[in-house]
């Protein structure tokens, strides 16, 4: 009996009449992978109706619990009314939401939303995520019930993704994990594609705490942040000190993961710019005990040393961290890698 599938759909599969037979023959998914295996964005209503069909019957099986859907373009909000067991969903890369499938002769239309545990979105799906949490069924009822989302992973590469994210920082009221990452760039140099950076974000970590729900504060016990910047970035913790201090004296959390990966062809920064995390984290922290810091550093076309870098970047934690470095109560894990591309 298939309990969990991952599915790699491709073309040569939209139109074989067989693979939406045996698609048709699973009854009991607990868990569904639809990924699209082309690498390029899928339109939903260029899908053959029969098996259009047959991926919407297995999305909307009563016994899935756990769903992730990637590369489509309008994929409908409507195909999520059945899905009353639902508790795990990701989005990766879904764009132009639509409502075009109805189902008002449908009576699951009209019941109450399913309740997340779970919601990640990810790889520029921060409009259809946000189509989705304010999206209503013929009842006025939520499309999904967001309240409740222990688990929150979110990815940040353009400014509409900040919306998105702050909105669903603030609609969920018992968040224990929050996983962001993000990619951002200085907003007083000149705009230009990097090896990572697509659309550069300049307003950092703004907002994540400001708009944290004060049901959430009591719930949160971990943060796992991660960012991208390039040589130029004023601050290389992108605001979060600002943000986090929002929320000092406030808070449950007991971890902190924080990765940064700097992009470079010159120095980079490695002073005190980086000690404004360990004096916020002194004061208004009390469940704190644990905080990781990894640095990682690409460096294109080199004009120094590697081993000067690494010694700088090395110095950190006993320049810039001193309070984390000797507490006795809090485990502090620094790493840092120069790479040369």
């Amino acid at each position: 009996m298939v309990r969990n599938l991952v599915f790699r759909m491709c073309w040569l599969d939209v139109e074989d009449d067989d693979v939406a037979h045996v698609l048709g023959r699973l009854h009991h998914l607990q868990s569904f992978e639809l990924v699209n295996g082309e690498f390029m964005i899928i339109t939903w209503n260029e899908i053959r109706q029969p098996f259009r069909e047959a991926l919407l019957r297995l999305i909307q099986l009563p016994s899935l619990s756990r769903l992730e859907i990637s590369l489509i373009c309008d994929f409908p909000i409507t195909a999520f009314y059945p899905c009353m067991n639902l508790a795990d969903l990701t989005l990766a890369r879904l764009t132009r939401p639509t409502m075009a499938v109805s189902y008002e002769k449908d009576p699951s239309a009209l019941e109450a939303a399913p309740q997340l545990r779970s919601f990640t979105f990810r790889l520029n799906s921060g409009p259809y995520a946000m189509h989705l949490l304010n999206a209503r069924r013929p009842s006025g009822a939520c499309v999904l019930d967001f309240r409740n989302v222990r688990m929150l992973s979110v990815e940040a590469d353009k400014e509409g993704d900040l919306v998105a994210i702050q909105a669903f920082i603030r609609v969920t009221e018992k968040l224990e994990t929050l996983d962001y990452a993000g990619t951002y760039q200085d907003p007083t140099m000149p705009y230009h594609i990097s090896l990572t950076i697509l659309a550069g974000m300049t307003q950092g970590y703004t907002g994540f705490a400001a708009s944290m729900n004060a049901s959430s504060l009591s719930t949160l016990r971990t943060l796992r942040l991660q960012h991208h910047i390039e040589d130029d970035q004023q601050d290389p913790l992108c605001g979060l000190c600002e943000e986090i201090s929002i929320i000092s004296g406030r808070n449950m959390i007991e971890e902190i993961f924080l990765r940064v990966i700097i992009q470079t062809d010159c120095w980079c920064k490695t002073g005190s710019e980086w000690g404004g995390l360990d004096a916020v984290l002194s004061r208004g922290f009390p469940q704190l005990r644990y905080v990781s810091l990894d640095i990682d550093i690409c460096v294109f076309s080199p004009s120094f040393s590697e081993t000067a870098l690494q010694d700088k970047v090395n110095e950190i934690p006993r320049k810039y961290f001193p309070w984390l470095s000797s507490n006795i109560q809090v485990t502090y894990n620094f790493s840092a890698s120069v790479h040369w591309v």
